[in-house]
């Protein structure tokens, strides 16, 4: 996919900062963050154009990383119910950055926005199980990540979360950079068994990462 022109949604960094420093304090005693990492992760700061791609467990996900990765200006896809929410959100979910994703319609938009966020060195954070757990369901990852991130080319940052905020530390394993492209088995557009596999193991690689937790050595972010 060649890079998209077309303008983003601005972000507002003086509220974006604002809220970063007035929300880092109360952030950190809530959360409590640990934090593993594999050898080769990154540590606080994103590299440009890469793509945070992780499990799914709260609607403070997002906020968590946030605050572990202070630096970065996370564009995150966020569905179309937060956004529904009030006036208020919306407008702060926009300035911030976040890219609107409708769940309900047929429209991939956001497939593009998210490549055109990449191509234009930004980071951009998805949550591909697209919905918070319902019991022990664990929701398949959904093909859309593929596609972003080999039509932008980027590499993907996994990440787990433990999720359970507030009842315990927040536990966070990060991995090294995964090359999608390497993982594939042919050239061009992947077809939808290949999204299938594609996505699978990409899901099988971010809960493998939950073995780094298990330690209770976990280094703090």
């Amino acid at each position: 996919m060649k890079p998209d022109k077309r303008p983003l949604q601005r972000v507002n960094y003086p509220l974006l900062w604002f809220a970063k420093l007035t929300g880092v304090l109360p952030a950190l005693l809530y959360f409590r963050p640990l934090v593993k990492r594999e050898a080769g992760a990154p540590h606080l700061v994103l590299p440009k154009g890469t793509l945070l791609v992780s499990n799914h467990q709260s609607l403070l996900d997002f906020v968590l990383y946030l605050l572990i990765f202070p630096f970065n200006t996370l564009r995150f896809l966020i569905a179309e119910v937060l956004f529904s929410k009030n006036a208020v959100l919306s407008g702060l979910l926009y300035a911030m950055g976040s890219i609107f994703v409708d769940r309900s319609a047929f429209d991939f938009s956001f497939v593009r926005d998210s490549v055109a966020a990449l191509h234009r060195g930004n980071t951009v954070g998805i949550f591909p199980q697209g919905r918070l757990p319902v019991g022990d369901t664990v929701f398949p990852f959904l093909p859309s990540v593929i596609v972003i991130a080999l039509h932008a080319d980027a590499p993907i940052i996994p990440v787990y979360t433990a999720g359970g905020y507030g009842k315990r530390r927040a536990a966070v394993a990060i991995g090294a950079p995964v090359d999608l492209a390497a993982w594939r088995t042919g050239t061009g557009e992947p077809d939808e068994e290949e999204l299938a596999a594609l996505s699978a193991r990409l899901q099988a690689h971010v809960f493998a990462l939950a073995a780094l937790l298990q330690n209770e050595d976990a280094e703090k972010g």
